[in-house]
């Protein structure tokens, strides 16, 4: 009776030991996978902020150049030099009354990403913190990027209704239009509107602050990939 006992103990023993030894194994490979699904999307959100990186300091360049566009323009006013009034030309006009930057960088990964839960599989929780901050950042940019749309939309387009001969300026863009009887359009002129000016100083603003926000988003891209290639590299 003792040796059976002994014997029945023993064959618990292995029984159990061969669970826990079962239960260990599939725990490493549970952690095998999750570890290699994690590197997979840690390289996938590198490369898609590699490519935003690229795009923001494109983006950014662009609003630096409005910016500078928009100052030329309402410096007119008070500017003498009349070299300097000259160089207000189709092309600069066109810019400081029409042109701006909706766009944001491209985070179709991160976004993908975060609508299907698998941000969870990133463990580094300064990485996933980092992410929080970037989407707070980016929607940030977003509704400041609405509210100078908007503005152009209901207030600034109207310069070209109001103020200006648009066909002369669509010469500038369409060749083969015949201009030869359009009114020229004295830009100094047009400058010297309070309307006009207050319109590009309000853009002027928002331009500014986006910049701002641009730089910030900028900023946090950095930041994470920074933190991403660290992780990658351990």
């Amino acid at each position: 009776m003792g040796k059976y006992f002994k014997y029945a103990i023993g064959e618990i023993l292995l029984v159990v030991i061969g669970i826990l030894i079962a239960l260990q194994i599939n725990n490493w490979n549970e952690n095998r996978k999750s570890s290699i699904q994690e590197i997979s999307v840690l390289k996938s959100l590198r490369d898609n902020l590699q490519q935003a990186e690229e795009q923001s300091k494109a983006l950014i360049n662009r609003e630096i150049e409005l910016k500078q566009i928009l100052i030329k323009s309402i410096n007119v006013a008070s500017e003498n030099n009349r070299s300097y009034k000259k160089q207000i030309t189709d092309s600069i006009f066109k810019i400081a009354v029409w042109d701006l930057q909706r766009d944001l960088p491209t985070l179709t990964t991160y976004l993908n990403l975060k609508n299907t839960n698998q941000l969870g599989l990133i463990k580094n929780k300064l990485i996933s913190e980092k992410f929080t901050q970037l989407d707070f950042k980016y929607n940030r940019l977003a509704d400041i990027l609405d509210d100078r749309l908007n503005v152009q939309e209901i207030r600034i387009d109207n310069i070209s209704e109001n103020n200006i001969n648009f066909i002369q300026l669509l010469k500038f863009e369409i060749p083969e239009i015949n201009n030869a009887n359009e009114v020229s359009i004295d830009y100094e002129e047009i400058l010297k509107n309070k309307k006009v000016r207050n319109l590009l100083g309000m853009k002027l603003t928002l331009t500014k602050d986006i910049i701002e926000r641009r730089l910030e988003l900028d900023t946090e891209i950095k930041a994470l990939l920074k933190l991403i290639n660290e992780q990658l590299q351990n």
